[in-house]
């Protein structure tokens, strides 16, 4: 305790002495010569007291020169009293330049000492920055950051909570309860700070009871950071560090986002790959067996395999079955080679002429319905690769079929609109369900208790490998899928 004032008092003795010490020489100088304005030699001494302890031991200084220098040189000398105005005004003056002088220095010290502060918590948080970006592991670097805030005066708890998919995980920082869990999360979902704020590049932190440990919440963007902070004791430039600190740490869990939305990427695409794989191998592997399957049913179908009528009847109900399973082997290996990126072979075509080639190949059965082409006669031909969007229109009226009335009408329309071919398919039938509308062109998805859920899903594949779209919407009659193709590039005429 004696150490401590004595270190107190040391810069205003020395404040006191140097006043002494500099009355000593401008005595003595002025026993040997008549030498003018020496009082400003105190200014010196004023001006390093508040450079290097500040404003009170300067404030010292100057009022001790003031009476050294009113007592033992201005006339009467050896009394405090003043002979005329004029020594009365280079008292003044002494004075208030000496405190001036002293507010100044005193100044200039709290900036540079600012400065320095500043400096060096610059360097402390670049350098933690530097070393938590290079950690290759975002929870070692963000434990780093959570042990630099617990240094940091008056913060007695900080940790760091990652949010994903609506949980709240503890990453850093320490163990939290459920209920802090809970209070994290909310808070992160509700984008509402509990008990703390960033302002203007600073903590602002509500206050609270004398001895109340209540954890504070600052939601984060891919995260929360749970503090518990003694607002009395944490100073602007600790708060200030605080506030960089979790700058740092948001910036450290978007960089964990980023990593866990990479590997999930990788983890889907890698799946997509197997998938597709799966599908081609399978499919090479069921076309060979299913087309002798269907050759040795057509042979014993004949007549002269010598079968009874019940007995044929069921050949033909296997053979139609086999037909079933060689259109959806079909489907999935045209969906692998689409997903593969396969090259599409495009010719100049009619869309009559590919309308034509899908209706023969379901004319029977199209014969139960009402089949109604809108087709201009100027339709300007599509430059599109003639097998795939052949499995278009056959997969869109397959689908029409299925779902249209009995003896409905089916439409099949285009016209040239924007530059590209607008082609249509709709039927007489109930509506799709709106929350279906935007997912029937999923792989595997399908309203149909025994259907595969390949035939849109082409569809969509084979239109936009062409650069087109496709939609489906409910119209008043029915469903209706609308799909664009590019038009050919054919020659003006002359």
């Amino acid at each position: 305790m004696a150490r401590a004032v004595t270190r107190r008092l040391a810069p205003y003795a020395v404040a006191i002495g140097g006043a002494l010490g500099i009355t000593a020489a401008i005595a003595l100088v002025t026993s040997l010569a008549s030498v003018q304005g020496l009082s400003a030699v105190y200014l010196l001494l004023v001006l390093w007291l508040g450079a290097q302890w500040g404003r009170g031991p300067a404030v010292a200084g100057s009022i001790a020169a003031f009476l050294l220098y009113d007592y033992f040189f201005v006339p009467p000398v050896g009394t405090f009293a003043v002979s005329g105005p004029a020594q009365l005004v280079e008292l003044v003056v002494l004075l208030a330049v000496a405190l001036v002088t002293s507010q100044l220095a005193a100044s200039l010290r709290r900036t540079h000492a600012s400065a320095e502060a500043l400096a060096a918590e610059s360097r402390a948080l670049y350098e933690l920055a530097t070393a938590a970006l290079r950690s290759p592991d975002v929870t070692v670097a963000l434990s780093m950051l959570c042990r630099r805030a617990i240094e940091v005066q008056g913060v007695s708890r900080f940790a760091l909570v990652a949010v994903d998919l609506g949980q709240a995980t503890a990453l850093a920082g320490g163990e939290l309860s459920p209920d802090e869990l809970k209070q994290a999360s909310w808070s992160h979902e509700n984008g509402r700070p509990v008990g703390i704020a960033i302002r203007d590049g600073v903590v602002e932190v509500m206050r609270t009871p004398a001895g109340a440990t209540t954890p504070a919440y600052l939601p984060l963007a891919n995260g929360v950071a749970v503090v518990e902070i003694d607002a009395e004791r944490a100073k602007p430039d600790d708060l200030r560090m605080l506030a960089a600190l979790t700058g740092l740490a948001d910036l450290l869990l978007d960089r964990r986002r980023a990593a866990l939305e990479t590997e999930r990427a990788r983890g889907l695409e890698a799946s997509d790959r197997l998938k597709a794989a799966i599908l081609s191998s399978l499919s090479h592997e069921l076309k060979s067996p299913i087309a002798l399957l269907r050759a040795g049913l057509t042979a014993l179908a004949a007549p002269q395999a010598g079968l009874q009528p019940d007995q044929r009847e069921l050949l033909v109900d296997l053979d139609r079955q086999a037909t079933r399973l060689d259109r959806m082997v079909g489907d999935m290996l045209a969906l692998s080679r689409l997903e593969a990126g396969v090259q599409l072979e495009k010719e100049v075509h009619r869309f009559a002429d590919l309308v034509g080639s899908a209706t023969r190949l379901l004319r029977p059965e199209l014969a139960a319905h009402d089949l109604a082409v809108k087709l201009p006669d100027d339709l300007v031909p599509v430059e599109v690769d003639e097998m795939q969007v052949g499995r278009v229109l056959t997969n869109l009226l397959e689908n029409a079929l299925e779902w249209a009335s009995p003896k409905g009408v089916i439409e099949v329309g285009a016209a040239a609109r924007g530059g590209m071919l607008e082609a249509w398919v709709e039927n007489e039938g109930p509506p799709i369900a709106p929350v279906d509308l935007d997912r029937v062109f999923d792989t595997f998805w399908t309203r149909r208790a025994r259907g595969s859920g390949l035939g849109l899903a082409i569809c969509k594949r084979v239109v936009e490998a062409h650069g087109g779209t496709i939609k489906v919407e409910n119209r008043r009659r029915g469903p209706r899928f609308t799909f664009t193709l590019p038009l050919a590039r054919v020659p003006a005429q002359k």
